[in-house]
């Protein structure tokens, strides 16, 4: 359902992240979506990550993307800036 409603999603789709090393040396990262339905904000857990290396850029982006293709919204990502 989630993938469904994400995926014909009309207005703009906000996406954080947040790594972290847990106690148990275990590399992390949390990816979520952000965003307005009938005017209430929303904002939910696309994935928990366990990224096999360190917290680079490189990994961080990798595996935001693998999840956001996963979820059939990659495309609801835009790089310009205003």
């Amino acid at each position: 359902m989630l993938m469904n409603y994400s995926q014909n999603y009309d207005g703009d789709i906000n996406f954080a992240s947040d790594a972290w090393t847990s106690p148990n040396h275990k590399a992390l990262v949390a990816i979520t979506a952000h965003f307005l339905h009938n005017d209430q904000p929303i904002s939910m857990l696309l994935d928990l990550v366990e990224v096999a290396m360190s917290h680079t850029g490189k990994e961080l982006a990798d595996t935001i993307a693998r999840v956001l293709e996963e979820f059939g919204i990659a495309h609801k990502v835009c790089n310009s800036v205003d």
